[in-house]
């Protein structure tokens, strides 16, 4: 689980630029499946080797994109003014490192403020952060151009033997997640095909995930993506401890009883887990797969994250194989079944 997410959270991929994860992602899935695909969206789309056109298919989903900045603005004097890409709070960006994806990849520190002489302390305001590269006016006109995407300069940071920092977490996790899942069913004949979808463009507007869901047509589908984690200034509601287990969500976003397998399975195999009441838009991918065609029975799995959008993300390692754990007893157990059915 470390090897795949250090290879997937230092690949970039900001919403609407996700070819160089989904690259990543595609080659991790090669041993497990006989057919990758994209869309022209360029979701991953990718068939387990037993992928047979006449069987029905169950998708397994994350999103392969995360936040980042975009140039909008060069000033004279060679300063980048930026857009967000996905959603920011503006007080962590101050004195941040970037990567800039120009004709080469450059980097820069957004523009802060010495608390000095800093006037007040409110949030810095988007239209007016700026990223300093260092480098001369005409070096920065020649090599950078409106448009051009930056990211959070940040390394895959392992936490003691049971943690890891890094960008992306959110959520190049749910696509360990998958990877992990179709290993530990590599040895298991199913009735029903399974497609793993690494889908775009989560972090503005959940746009990738719909159109999968669409080509796909599963007779139901399993989203994974990241929550809160507890921190001891976070509070405890709306988070969740970490090393638990996953989330598993009940709410009018999922289906009532593909939570309960969920459940069910999760207790009678002691996989750790934990539960979460979310009475309206999850804010997943999920709210797309759900109602893509004549819908579909859609349920989510989540995992504890901390520090969520910012350069360093921190999830426990175990939470992220006891989903997979989980995922792949439900997806055995479904087998075993005469009706494709939760």
């Amino acid at each position: 689980m470390r090897t795949l997410l250090k290879t997937l959270t230092t690949a970039p991929g900001s919403s609407g630029r996700e070819n160089a994860v989904a690259d990543s992602f595609s080659a991790l899935l090669m041993p497990y499946c006989e057919k990758i695909e994209r869309d022209p969206l360029g979701n991953v789309i990718a068939m387990r080797r037993d992928f047979k056109p006449s069987r029905k298919t169950l998708m397994l989903e994350a999103h392969t994109d995360k936040i980042g900045l975009m140039v909008r603005h060069i000033t004279k004097d060679g300063f980048l003014l930026v857009a967000p890409v996905g959603g920011f709070d503006t007080k962590i960006l101050p004195a941040s490192a970037v990567r800039i994806y120009g004709k080469q990849v450059l980097h820069g520190v957004i523009c802060a403020i010495p608390p000095h002489i800093a006037k007040n302390d409110k949030a810095p305001d988007m239209q007016i952060l700026c990223v300093d590269t260092g480098l001369a006016a005409e070096k920065v006109s020649a090599l950078i151009k409106i448009g051009d995407i930056m990211e959070f300069e940040t390394e895959f940071t392992p936490l003691g033997s049971s943690m890891a920092a890094a960008s992306a977490m959110d959520d190049r996790a749910g696509l360990a997640v998958i990877i992990r899942t179709l290993e530990l069913l590599q040895k298991t004949d199913l009735p029903f095909n399974i497609a793993a979808v690494g889908a775009v463009q989560e972090e503005v507007g959940m746009r990738g995930a719909g159109t999968a869901a669409y080509r796909v047509n599963p007779f139901a589908a399993v989203c994974i993506d990241v929550c809160h984690g507890q921190t001891p200034d976070g509070g405890s509601r709306d988070t969740f401890p970490m090393g638990k287990g996953p989330v598993i969500t009940i709410g009018p976003n999922v289906q009532r009883a593909v939570s309960d397998r969920f459940i069910f399975t999760a207790r009678s195999q002691n996989i750790p887990h934990q539960i979460d009441v979310d009475s309206g838009c999850t804010g997943t991918d999920a709210w797309v797969v759900q109602v893509a065609r004549r819908g579909v029975y859609t349920g989510l799995l989540s995992l504890p994250l901390r520090y969520m959008h910012t350069g360093y993300e921190v999830l426990h390692l175990e939470d992220a194989e006891n989903t997979a754990k989980l995922l792949a007893a439900v997806i055995k157990d479904i087998g075993k079944e005469d009706t494709l059915c939760f």
